[in-house]
């Protein structure tokens, strides 16, 4: 009788929470721990390290505005129209420009790390090409493209485009050769090798270089901006520094980050759901 009454007051205190209520209570648990004070907390180590060299005019700091100054410029600009197309033009060129290393790039890495004839072929003049610097490319893509976006696009793209390919290579040739032996030795075709063991092994590592990319095409968008004469992040804090609103250009810079680290933050959680077993390691 004892152990059923517990059990009757185990079922009245359950309580069924609804998806919002779900979503608020894991945003709070993951907001309210100790991991996320002692980031906060490192966050304002470093500002107040930075307000006391630019305050003390202590180098390497000292002509570098101060965190205020930051902030006032911030406050003043960051609600403009102005602000928020750059941010939206930005966005848009980094998307299409993922977009097109993922489609270019993963299909392109599939091949060079199964196909060994295909790699002979294209994986040298790929390696001779990658180590070239972004702003190396500018004036090849006004050539190659007359028109500014597209230019732009073709730089970010050659930013994601190298972690895209290099990481899908890693993923295709770390499946072991056993799995492949055994789908052949099954039957498989190629079109279900393809598909059932090559893209889900090599899913975590494509899932990475997508992750890496992203963020090398946020780190370039001010080489790749310098093209255009209108928005974006980029443009801004380059205009911001020819100008000499130098708290500005680090508003700049502190939006591109914070950009990138959204953006990011979103490529790896699609990535978890893309692979959910990696949680079981």
């Amino acid at each position: 009788m004892e152990m059923k009454a517990r059990a009757r007051e185990n079922i009245t205190l359950y309580r069924e929470y609804s998806w919002f209520q779900r979503i608020t209570r894991k945003s709070y648990q993951s907001v309210v721990n100790v991991s996320s004070l002692r980031k906060i907390l490192s966050l304002a180590v470093a500002i107040i390290i930075w307000h006391l060299f630019s305050e003390y005019k202590i180098f390497p700091l000292a002509r570098v505005p101060s965190p205020y100054e930051v902030l006032l410029e911030t406050s003043r600009y960051v609600f403009t129209k102005q602000f928020w197309l750059c941010a939206v033009f930005s966005s848009g060129r980094v998307f299409v420009g993922m977009f097109a290393g993922c489609v270019i790039g993963i299909p392109l890495g599939i091949l060079i790390g199964w196909k060994r004839h295909f790699k002979n072929v294209v994986f040298p003049v790929f390696e001779l090409m990658r180590p070239v610097p972004l702003l190396a490319w500018l004036p090849l893509s006004v050539l190659m493209f007359p028109l500014t976006e597209l230019s732009i696009v073709f730089l970010l793209f050659l930013a994601s485009g190298a972690p895209v390919v290099i990481n899908t290579i890693l993923g295709v040739e770390n499946i072991p050769t056993t799995c492949i032996n055994a789908a052949l030795s099954l039957g498989s075709k190629p079109r279900d090798i393809l598909i059932r063991v090559i893209l889900p092994g090599a899913l975590p590592s494509i899932c990475t270089g997508v992750a890496i990319g992203i963020g090398f095409e946020w780190e370039a968008t001010v080489a790749a901006e310098m093209l255009s004469g209108g928005f974006g992040l980029g443009y801004m804090t380059w205009e911001a520094f020819i100008l000499n609103i130098y708290p500005r250009v680090i508003m700049g810079m502190f939006a591109i980050g914070a950009a990138g680290y959204f953006f990011t933050g979103i490529v790896r959680a699609i990535g978890m759901q893309l692979t959910p077993w990696r949680k079981l390691f």
